[in-house]
């Protein structure tokens, strides 16, 4: 947890592991996703195509080997992530009723009351549901293909790409919004790609339920998460 006069107390909510691995998704799985619909569409020519199918094992490489190294250099984050995305109660239903107020504020212009959230809100943990059994799925079959294509009984093979490429498509629209969200959640974005901090402020104001009972004032009226520790 650090701390900035300029803006107040901060809380880490992204240790360095996970905002490591999000760098991993997007420098391996955006590739893979825009040569992935660039492969299912064959919009150009064959030496362009090939050159695609390349960008797009290499996307495929970087995000497996970012998973592998994020479930064994931080597997308690992803025992954490686990539980947080199968968390779900009376509040997580009424925000999906609602889309999290998302609609009504960008196309209304209208604020509305949202039911207050933990570390995650709803629409992340639905996320994070496809995004976990989804990339599994991505990962195996995609390999799968790349392997055992020449060998593998076709009938096999046709279901492994059919697969691969419903659940692409899928988790690519997913990814993109997912993106833009992110985006136009410009703090949260900052917090993910920077220093992995967040002003107390706004995350009292985006998910209270997480403030009021899991983080903690250290040393120095900063604020951190139970079991985290300073460096040094």
């Amino acid at each position: 947890m650090s701390h900035h006069d300029e803006h107040g107390p901060r809380v880490l909510k992204h240790p360095l592991i996970s905002r490591l691995f999000h760098w991993g998704l997007i420098l391996g799985f955006l590739p893979a996703a825009i040569t992935g619909f660039a492969i299912w569409l064959q919009p150009f020519s064959e030496n362009v195509q090939n050159l695609i199918m390349q960008i797009h094992i290499i996307g495929a490489s970087i995000l497996t080997i970012s998973c592998i190294l994020y479930t064994i250099f931080g597997f308690d984050r992803v025992i954490a992530f686990t539980r947080r995305i199968f968390s779900w109660d009376d509040r997580d239903i009424a925000w999906m009723l609602i889309g999290g107020g998302y609609p009504q504020k960008m196309l209304l212009g209208k604020k509305i009351p949202v039911p207050p959230m933990g570390k995650m809100n709803s629409g992340q943990k639905q996320m994070g549901i496809m995004m976990l059994f989804g990339g599994i799925i991505l990962i195996v079959t995609g390999w799968a293909l790349y392997a055992f294509l020449p060998v593998a009984p076709k009938a096999a093979m046709y279901w492994f790409d059919m697969v691969h490429l419903v659940i692409g498509i899928f988790l690519g629209l997913c990814v993109f919004a997912h993106i833009f969200l992110g985006i136009y959640n410009w703090g949260e974005f900052l917090c993910m790609f920077g220093d992995g901090t967040q002003s107390i402020e706004e995350a009292k104001h985006h998910n209270p339920v997480w403030v009021e009972n899991e983080i903690e004032p250290v040393k120095g009226g900063q604020t951190n998460l139970p079991g985290q520790h300073q460096a040094g």
